[in-house]
């Protein structure tokens, strides 16, 4: 018992900032707590080194954050849309289609700046997948160009998507 307690008391703040880590509410984490602890006790022996202990605990803590968060998900999940759910997801989907296609229309536009032959490799391999080796042969060029072409355009595209997300 008087081993339990050392341990307890010189593991029970670290223990509790760690599952502090990955829930919110004060009422969760007391309880992943004590069930860490309830768990290093069944599982306990004087046999155990130090190291040993400190790997107990915290596996048995990485499991129960596991089990709280597979329990909850178990529990929220809704058995029927109601229709004000229903409108909200639709006027959801609405939006994020509105901006994709905003996305992809400023992805075109940055296309259009890049020169032909970058532009024309980068759809056929990105777009159509086509193999760097496939498009190098069709155009009686090297594989490693076709790859810098492709890459060229990639970069450009980075560096100008940065601006708009």
């Amino acid at each position: 018992m008087d081993h339990f307690k050392e341990i307890y008391s010189g593991y029970k703040h670290r223990v509790y900032f760690f599952v502090a880590k990955y829930l919110t509410e004060e009422e969760d984490i007391e309880e992943i707590v004590q069930d860490i602890f309830m768990h290093v006790w069944k599982h306990l022996s004087k046999k155990h080194s130090p190291s040993e202990i400190e790997a107990l605990i915290f596996k048995a803590a990485k499991q129960e954050i596991s089990n709280f968060y597979r329990k909850r998900k178990m529990i929220f999940v809704p058995l029927e849309s109601s229709p004000e759910n229903q409108q909200e997801e639709e006027s959801s989907e609405i939006e994020k289609q509105l901006q994709q296609e905003d996305q992809l229309k400023k992805i075109e536009s940055l296309l259009e700046q890049v020169p032909e032959k970058s532009r024309e490799f980068f759809i056929k391999n990105k777009i159509q997948n086509l193999s760097l080796f496939m498009i190098a042969q069709e155009n009686d060029i090297s594989k490693t160009a076709v790859e810098k072409h492709v890459n060229k355009v990639l970069k450009f595209l980075r560096a100008n998507l940065n601006f708009f997300f």
